[in-house]
Order: structure tokens, then sequence, then C-alpha cells
């Protein structure tokens, strides 16, 4: 609990930095509240292993499934509200609002969220040095699980980090048409979400990540070859389906595959194999897009991701849902 209450306060005060920013107009309030944002994401570990603790290893699925469906029900208005005001009132209303809603985020947590208590002990340094060579060497069976996370954090990177402003740049798309396009990722990725636990249960952890992959090639592929907004809007449809199959499917292979207490600290290496590996990636893209051209980046991805679908096929061994070697 703890862990979430200073995720979700270092995200407040990231929004009120950049809040500060749009005021005053002075960038360097940018940088520490990149920074800020970005420590935030500490949090996400915790919550998917509170997720996984709180259920039952047959009900999992179903969580994962349930908590991104009300994650994933805002996008469907928010988007579209935060372009909308982006448009007619400035960056600054958005921050505000954000803010606004982050601090109702903190409240609940702290009054509404319930943990059973734990033993503690002390710290010790060999603790530290065990952790980093559980970092840089990792179970056998899970191994290949973290290469394709970082394989995959490269291609977020390259495509849909930057395609909010590979469309603005080449197509001059408005804040409302991004927040259109990400509303209709939201529909599709709420529709979608309600049959993915069929999906998982009935063709396991292993086909439902390539059939992401492959919902993922068409949404990559057909965003490269559109010029239009219509077109582009098209294929956010494929973009939500395969958002949908691969996040609670992820989450669902990894936490079935550690003991519960080695969970949270599974989760958080993913975490930091995304991060590390796939930091550089969206400067990639940008270096592409400025060289050669919007497609550039796209394809680049796409790619990458026909790699990390063969990859999927090849090296990723499931049995009952579970990582094996």
């Amino acid at each position: 609990k703890s862990f979430i209450i200073l995720g979700s306060g270092l995200m407040t005060f990231s929004l009120i930095l950049y809040l500060l920013s749009g005021i005053t107009l002075v960038f360097l309030f940018v940088i520490p509240a990149v920074v800020l944002s970005a420590l935030a994401s500490l949090s996400m570990p915790i919550i998917d292993s509170l997720i996984a603790e709180s259920v039952t290893s047959f009900d999992r699925s179903k969580a994962y499934n349930t908590i991104m469906l009300a994650s994933v029900i805002p996008g469907v208005i928010a988007p579209l509200l935060g372009g909308l005001l982006a448009d007619r009132f400035g960056f600054v209303g958005v921050f505000f609002l954000g803010i606004v809603v982050q601090l109702m985020i903190l409240v609940l947590v702290v009054r509404f969220l319930r943990e059973r208590s734990f033993a503690t002990t002390s710290f010790a340094m060999h603790e530290v040095r065990s952790f980093i060579n559980r970092t840089l060497s990792p179970s056998p069976h899970l191994r290949n699980f973290y290469r394709l996370s970082a394989l995959d954090s490269i291609n977020v990177g390259l495509g849909p980090v930057i395609m909010n402003g590979l469309f603005t740049s080449a197509f001059g798309f408005t804040n409302l048409q991004l927040g259109i396009l990400s509303v209709a990722t939201a529909i599709s990725t709420v529709i979608m979400q309600i049959i993915t636990p069929r999906i998982i249960d009935q063709w396991g952890c292993k086909i439902t990540l390539i059939l992401s992959y492959l919902t993922w090639l068409v949404w990559i592929g057909g965003v490269a070859l559109s010029r239009d907004f219509t077109s582009i809007l098209v294929f956010q449809i494929p973009a939500g389906i395969a958002i949908a199959l691969w996040v609670p499917t992820i989450r669902l292979l990894l936490a079935n595959s550690v003991t519960r207490s080695e969970r949270a600290e599974a989760m958080g290496r993913v975490s930091f194999y995304r991060g590390f590996i796939g930091f550089p990636a969206p400067f990639l893209g940008g270096l592409l897009f400025e060289n050669y051209g919007y497609s550039a980046p796209l394809w680049t991805c796409f790619a990458l991701s026909l790699v990390a679908m063969y990859y999927i096929y090849s090296q990723i061994n499931v049995q009952d849902n579970r990582l094996v070697t």
C-alpha cells in the first residue's frame, strides 16, 4: 500500500510541475516532471502483484481482465475530453484536471485499500547483491520471458509511444483528433476485454500472445500505409484488440510462473528490463522519422514485431499457462 501511495504522490507532483511549466512557459519544469512520472511507474509491479495475491490462481485471469476493463472504460471519454480542453483552453486546464483526479485516487487508496499484515525483516547488504545477481541472471524458465518483454518495449517505443507525434508532425492532427483516436482504441479494448478470458482459457497464454501480435501487425502496417484521419481511425480497432489480448495475458503468465514471495520482484524486474532496454527506442524512432519520413519508424516496428512473434512461437514454452524451460 505504501508503494502505491508513493507512486500516486509522485504522479501528482509530476502533473504539478507540468502545470507550472504551462503557466510560466519554463521548460526546465518539464525535466523533473518526466523523471517523477517515470518513478511513479515503480508502483505498477506492486499493483500487479497485489491483484495476483488477492485471488486464487483459478480466478487470476478474470481478475486481471476485470481490473484492466475498469481502467480502460474511463478512456472512452477522458481522451476526447482532454483533447477538447487542450484545443480550446490549452494544456494548463488538462494538467489541472489531472491533478484533481490524482488527488482523488490518492484519497481513495489511503481510505479504502486494505492489505494483510506481513512480517518485516532487517535489511542487509548481501540481499542487495543477491537481488542484483537475480536481475542479471534470472531463473532459466524466466529468461526468455524477460527477453521478450525487452523486445516488446523496443517495439512499443518505436511505434505507439511516438505515434501521436508522428500524426501531428506529418498530418497536422489536432488534439481533438488525437483524443478521438484514443477513444476508438479504448472502445475496441473494452469490447475485446470481455472475451479475452475465454480466449485465454480455451487456447492458453502462448496462442493468445501470438494472436495479440498478429493484430498488432495489422495495426502498425495499416497505420504505416495510411495518410488520412479516417483510415488511421479504422486501424485503432486492431490496436485495441492487441492491447486487450496482450496486457492481461502477459501479467497472468508471469504471475502463474513464480511463487508468491517472488512475484513482486519478478514483476518489478519486467519493468526494469523494459525501461532499461526500451528507453532509447522513442529517440531512435524520432531519428528515423526526421531522416526517412513518416513510415520509417512504423515499418521498423513492424519488422521487429515479426521477430517478436516468431520468438514467442519458438522460445516461449508454456504449460498450463505457466512458463517452463
